[in-house]
């Protein structure tokens, strides 16, 4: 066996080791984890079918089976960078949604704070003025003691 073929072997088992052992510990999730399972098998079968690789360079028209190889793997980035592409579109879009929501919290909030002081300064004011004590008896100042 060729040591390209080794050490092809080699960088895909561990590509798919960590691949697994990130999915393991959540830190990779599981549809972007797809991806490179793909990518690793894919490498694998072309490191020990070497004729594959051949095969498919044959029916594409590429010249060499290693120019067939760096078509793939530029394939396969193009694709990665375009689903990361619509990702962030999608995340920018979230975060201005929530931005927005939260702005208009923080309105409601202000508002809600504004109206509660007001009712609470009018409560104040209620009970800071003496009530109408018109036609009660007076207390003594022996009473009141």
């Amino acid at each position: 066996m060729a040591g390209w073929r080794v050490l092809s072997i080699v960088v895909a088992c561990l590509v798919l080791f960590v691949v697994l052992e990130m999915m393991r510990r959540r830190k990779l999730r599981e549809k972007y984890a797809g991806v490179w399972l793909v990518v690793a098998v894919g490498v694998v079968v072309l490191a020990v079918i070497p004729q594959a690789a051949e095969f498919l360079a044959k029916i594409t028209g590429v010249q060499t089976p290693s120019n067939f190889v760096f078509l793939l793997a530029g394939v396969v980035l193009a694709l990665v960078a375009l689903h990361l592409s619509t990702e962030v579109g999608h995340l920018e879009e979230e975060v201005r949604t929530s931005v927005e929501e939260i702005a208009l919290l923080r309105c409601e909030l202000e508002d809600t704070k504004r109206e509660l002081e007001g009712r609470i300064a009018a409560l104040e004011d209620k009970t800071a003025t003496p009530d109408n004590v018109k036609g009660l008896p007076e207390v003594s100042p022996a009473r009141a003691r």
